[in-house]
């Protein structure tokens, strides 16, 4: 079996199209397939763009007729909860202020809020697994796939799949279940020490950073350590982070590949180690959209030669 496994569309249907045609699939009765062949979607397929209609038409019959597989992105599960109300306060779950109506708002202007068409959708969200591992007929793992972060006993502790009582408790801040799904879907973080911050790609100043969850190295700097927009390292100290703020994040070298998003990358797609490899480079955002084919029995370890781009 071939698989191709797809980073961020975030509402950009053209270069979804563009790069399944290149990567060999045919549009049959509707549907996008490729005989021997299926794509891993890594998530956040909404907002930004302006061709959801268009992503979803795709993504959503490919999955359900077996021809793709799909794991859920943290726009994916901000969307569930901003149309999902609280079982027993019946307010949203993610409060509708300007802020986060504001982010969401490319997917509102194509899927109206409260219509039968939109509730489907979500339901659809719903049903997404959080993580994938993609096994062979005798039980062993192949590759694994998660939008963010692939920690372990993280991966241990949450559902495979979201109900509603767990939904709700991922939504309360003050809850376990809200800290190992920030996780799972955007990556672990970390406080700055004192007296330092870093401004984000939306200038707004942030005294906590995103780590390179896959380093493995205990002893590690802060500058190191940071995903921060480019330029910004220097205003990050360049002392040890404590390895108790590190916790239990790294990724073994002789585990499964892990496929993954989210993280804006940019440049010439390469791996991150042999077996890891993020497919995040931007399309949201002017980038491009990018496929890795993996080819079961033929690869051990991950190669820059089987990135893909239309």
């Amino acid at each position: 079996m071939n698989y191709h496994i797809i980073g961020d569309i975030h509402g950009h249907g053209d270069k979804l199209e563009a790069l399944l045609q290149h990567l060999g699939y045919v549009r049959q009765g509707g549907i996008y397939q490729q005989p021997g062949a299926k794509v891993v979607f890594l998530g956040d397929f909404i907002d930004r763009g302006k061709q959801h209609r268009q992503v979803l038409g795709i993504v959503k019959p490919m999955v359900e007729a077996g021809h793709a597989l799909a794991v859920m992105g943290n726009h994916e599960f901000n969307a569930i909860a901003y149309h999902t109300p609280h079982p027993e306060t019946g307010e949203p779950l993610r409060p509708h202020t300007d802020k986060n109506t504001y982010q969401h708002r490319a997917f509102l202007d194509e899927y109206q809020l409260h219509d039968d068409e939109t509730r489907e959708i979500i339901d659809w969200f719903k049903a997404l697994p959080l993580y994938l591992e993609e096994k062979n007929p005798k039980g062993r793992v192949l590759f694994r796939a998660v939008h963010a972060c692939w920690s372990q006993p993280v991966i241990e502790r949450v559902p495979e799949r979201l109900d509603i009582d767990y939904l709700v408790k991922a939504c309360d801040e003050t809850l376990p279940e809200y800290d190992d799904i920030e996780v799972i879907l955007k990556g672990p973080e970390i406080d700055l020490p004192v007296d330092y911050s870093f401004h984000d790609k939306s200038g707004i100043e942030r005294h906590n950073i995103r780590i390179k969850w896959w380093n493995d190295k205990r002893q590690v700097s802060y500058r190191d350590i940071a995903m921060v927009p480019e330029g910004e390292e220097i205003n990050l100290p360049d002392s040890s982070v404590p390895e108790s703020e590190i916790g239990d994040y790294g990724y073994g070298r002789n585990e499964p590949p892990v496929f993954f998003g989210h993280y804006w990358l940019t440049g010439k797609p390469a791996p991150i180690t042999g077996n890891l490899a993020c497919l995040d480079y931007s399309a949201g955002k002017g980038g491009q959209l990018v496929a890795y084919h993996w080819r079961e029995g033929k690869q051990a370890v991950l190669s820059a030669d089987c990135f893909v781009v239309a």
